[in-house]
């Protein structure tokens, strides 16, 4: 996962990979790490899902303006768009930035998005089972404000989803999840069928 620019979110998850790979993490301090970010960045630091939906918020402010279809749903030029501009691995602001468009487009809304991929009020959470997990909070004395984002990395939905096509089946997933509450679930389920067909890996 790469983000972009100096914001909250990029420095823990760089203490999160420092501590996946059994480095020294002792030098880091809660403070020092609020201390490096610009003032005004800092939102929710103690809840990963919210503070990361402001640094994305912050991010997709500096992006360029951008043309979307001007039709609603899963149609072809929708599809299209999605194919066109969301190739290759995405980081992980750009996988945010995938789903809010499926929202623009109609596609799927906010709530969905947010729960399906571990961000919402019920945030969904799910257990690698094809590989090794490690999961390091870090030296013994540690802040434990870090603990959150540890599990936030390890277990979201969305940190599994490498590509456009893994994006739509963690939303396929979380739909089959939440759609026991949400009638609507089924129906997009299948728009987001339609898309995994045509998209590859």
């Amino acid at each position: 996962m790469r983000v972009s620019g100096n914001n909250f979110t990029e420095k823990v998850y760089a203490y999160y990979q420092q501590n996946q790979l059994g480095k020294d993490t002792r030098g880091i301090t809660w403070q020092g790490m609020l201390s490096q970010v610009s003032e005004g960045f800092i939102s929710s630091p103690e809840n990963p899902a919210l503070q990361i939906l402001s640094d994305y918020q912050a991010w997709k402010a500096q992006q360029p303006p951008r043309q979307l279809p001007g039709s609603q749903g899963a149609t072809e030029e929708n599809k299209a768009y999605l194919r066109a501009h969301f190739s290759g691995k995405l980081d992980l602001f750009q996988r945010l930035d995938a789903a809010d468009t499926m929202v623009e487009m109609g596609i799927l809304s906010r709530d969905q998005m947010l729960e399906s991929l571990g961000l919402g009020d019920f945030q969904l959470r799910c257990i690698r089972m094809d590989g090794p997990a490690i999961v390091c909070n870090g030296p013994v004395g540690r802040d434990q404000r870090f603990d959150p984002w540890t599990n936030f990395f390890s277990t979201a939905p969305m940190m599994r989803a490498n590509t456009l096509g893994q994006l739509l089946d963690v939303l396929d997933s979380g739909l089959k999840f939440f759609s026991k509450k949400d009638s609507a679930a089924e129906e997009v389920r299948a728009v987001l069928s339609q898309l995994t067909m045509r998209v590859p890996a």
